[in-house]
């Protein structure tokens, strides 16, 4: 009777798990890339109208209050917020992200979290190496960034930029990048968890507190394993950026 080798066992046992979790990460990077966009507005309008209770239409197609003028964008019902108060601190944010690899800890929460098809980042310290990896890859904007508002605590960012990469060259790649910030609610929801009074090391309201990029604006999939592969890469990615990428 023969028998295998315990080592070519595990081999071939760890060769089967590697070869799965290439193949989801591959479906994951395929809806980014060829996925068909969905419209944030209408995703929130869908998730208000399925929510029970009193709809909150009005309080998000007001925002922060009448006072903030906007102008509509074509194609879609979400006002573009020029002058929202908060839209040049979103939009700040995004770009020193994106362009210049920066995250900034007075305006992110430390438990930030940042997901992409390709990586699901939790904390400050994996967002900030997973952007300054991202910055070796010469982004630049082809076209200007526009913010819109889509409930209280979330703006839609769209950006169109260029990133040199290996094999592939220059890629355009137009994305919508999803911010949602802490609000008073989220606070003292945040609070409430911790059975206590105590609010040290909470987030700041209006600090950003989770971070969703949509390549070409197709929305990601979602659930196991879908999750929990993306949870590893970035995990490896934040274990190989410092011997990558040496800080400069």
């Amino acid at each position: 009777m023969s028998t295998r080798h315990p080592v070519t066992t595990i081999g071939g046992a760890l060769w089967r798990v590697v070869a799965g979790f290439s193949v989801v990460e591959a479906c994951s990077l395929y809806q980014g890339a060829f996925g068909a966009r969905v419209d944030p507005e209408a995703e929130r309008r869908g998730a208000r109208a399925d929510a029970p209770g009193p709809s909150s239409s009005s309080s998000s197609s007001t925002g922060t209050g009448g006072r903030n003028r906007r102008r509509r964008r074509a194609g879609t019902d979400a006002p573009e917020c020029a002058d929202c108060s908060a839209a040049p601190f979103i939009l700040r944010q995004v770009r020193n992200m994106y362009l210049r690899g920066v995250v900034d800890d007075a305006a992110f929460a430390g438990s930030v979290t940042f997901e992409d098809p390709a990586v699901s980042c939790e904390g400050i310290g994996e967002v900030r190496e997973a952007f300054r990896a991202a910055s070796r890859f010469e982004p630049r904007e082809l076209e200007p960034a526009s913010v819109t508002q889509v409930a209280d605590d979330t703006y839609v960012v769209r950006v169109c930029l260029a990133w040199t990469l290996p094999v592939l060259g220059e890629t355009r790649v137009p994305s919508d990048v999803v911010v949602t910030v802490v609000t008073k609610e989220k606070r003292e929801g945040l609070a409430a968890a911790r059975m206590a009074n105590d609010k040290d090391g909470l987030p700041a309201v209006g600090v950003i507190w989770r971070v969703e990029e949509r390549w070409n604006g197709a929305r990601l999939l979602e659930g196991f394993p879908f999750d929990f592969t993306r949870r590893i890469a970035g995990l490896v990615s934040f274990a190989a950026t410092p011997a990558l990428f040496a800080k400069k």
